[in-house]
């Protein structure tokens, strides 16, 4: 069976010196079992995890698998504290292995660009697996906090805003500008950092969700990705070697060979080349591609409601094109929502799985995703070439780049052939899309 979730292979779980010294920086150890266990985490809660203790201040939010607290240390240092309860080997297992994952993400993220691009994931700085009964465990991973909110809170409220809101010309202009350079950003940042682990990890819930977001407004956004609960080794993962892993993530971000996967299983991946390259090698490419694309048509004004369009030509000509590109997203969203939803249910126990297998498979699920995405495609290549050499004071100037760099990272594997899309390679095409002022985070 595919299970949403990884299943990677034990590891004892071990804090590791980072690569670089760092302010502050917490050394992790391995705590001695406990003869009482630990209080429940809870605003004002002073726990110990690793030999240091930590204050609780607030929850952060969810992750894939338990709750994330806020915390501060006896040094001042403000630390995001996971706490993941674990019922069987297997669980525990895959608790570990996010431990010992982070540490390879950071030490690849060194390696390959300093603090620039490792201050966008949590650093592991102490842990402790506890012992509450028989095949129960609790454990507790403190990891850096990573500044912001999830970006899906704030494409939620901006969706709400601007769903029936009219706007003027001179109005659509900033927010077109605002747009492309939030969604040409969070490529430039995040895409890099994905590669430079991409070697030894993927994360595979790459969602808004789980990307921290901070400076939209003013202009300069700054991006991080959490939640490591999915990752699995990325060598393993390519190399097809049992344990690696099983499907998982949010499946509105899938592509089709991971639908496919879902209704016929991995091995039939085999006589499907350009699926399986996709589903071995793209799974984070894409879901960062969609995550882009969302964040850009949230973002952009209604385009419905323009109260003097006409009196801007070159407005005129790339407006209905916008339209096209939203019109295709939404019609994507919306399968994509209506395909996940019952998965998502049976997951959290309210259906079967193998029937949901059966009418993924009849329904020919995996090809309507390809069908929708390769739609998306399309618009995105006449949106392009409308809003090529458009002056800057549209907005539009860094469109034709960012759409360039989704069409790299949204393929849509077909029997013919596949394409491995290089991270960076994406984010060097957008940066035409973003400010060079907003680097720094």
């Amino acid at each position: 069976p595919h299970k949403l979730q990884a299943q990677p292979q034990p590891h004892k779980l071990q804090a590791q010196a980072q690569p670089q010294p760092q302010p502050h920086k917490l050394q992790a150890q391995q705590q001695p079992p406990a003869h009482q266990h630990q209080p429940a985490m809870g605003p004002g809660t002073v726990v110990a995890i690793g030999g240091q203790q930590f204050s609780i201040t607030q929850p952060l939010g969810k992750g894939s698998f338990g709750v994330v607290w806020g915390a501060c240390s006896v040094d001042g240092v403000k630390v995001a504290i996971k706490e993941i309860p674990c019922r069987s080997e297997s669980e525990l297992m895959r608790v570990v292995a996010e431990g010992r994952l982070l540490n390879t993400v950071k030490q690849e993220l060194w390696a390959a660009g300093g603090d620039d691009l490792a201050k966008r994931i949590p650093v592991l700085f102490a842990s402790d697996v506890e012992t509450l009964g028989t095949r129960n465990w609790r454990v507790r991973l403190v990891m850096s906090e990573i500044r912001g909110k999830p970006l899906e809170e704030f494409l939620e409220g901006r969706r709400q805003v601007e769903k029936l809101r009219r706007v003027t010309v001179a109005e659509l202009r900033p927010q077109f500008a605002q747009a492309c350079r939030c969604a040409g950003e969070l490529l430039v940042q995040l895409a890099p950092t994905l590669e430079a682990f991409s070697g030894k990890v993927y994360h595979r819930d790459v969602t808004p969700r789980n990307i921290q977001a901070f400076g939209i407004e003013s202009g300069s956004p700054q991006f991080g990705l959490v939640d490591f609960g999915l990752a699995v080794d990325a060598e393993k993962w390519r190399a097809q070697e049992e344990g690696s892993g099983d499907l998982g993530g949010d499946g509105r971000y899938w592509p089709g060979s991971a639908w496919f996967v879902f209704g016929h299983g991995v091995r039939e991946l085999d006589l499907h080349p350009a699926m399986l390259q996709e589903y071995r090698t793209c799974l984070d490419v894409h879901s960062l591609g969609l995550t882009a694309l969302r964040c850009l048509v949230e973002m952009m004004p209604n385009l419905e409601f323009i109260e003097d369009l006409y009196s801007d030509p070159w407005l005129t000509r790339a407006v209905p094109k916008l339209r096209e590109l939203r019109t295709s997203w939404a019609r994507y969203w919306s399968d994509a929502r209506r395909f996940w939803q019952p998965v998502f249910d049976a997951f959290c126990g309210s259906g079967d799985f193998e029937a949901l297998r059966a009418a993924c498979v009849t329904g020919g699920i995996h090809r309507m995703v390809r069908a929708d995405v390769r739609a998306i495609r399309r618009a995105l290549e006449d949106a392009a070439a409308a809003c090529e050499g458009l002056p800057s004071a549209t907005g539009l100037a860094g469109m034709p780049a960012l759409f360039d760099a989704l069409l790299l990272m949204l393929q849509a594997a077909s029997d013919g052939g596949a394409q491995t899309v290089g991270l960076r390679k994406s984010a060097s095409v957008a940066e035409g899309a973003g400010s060079p002022s907003t680097r720094k985070m």
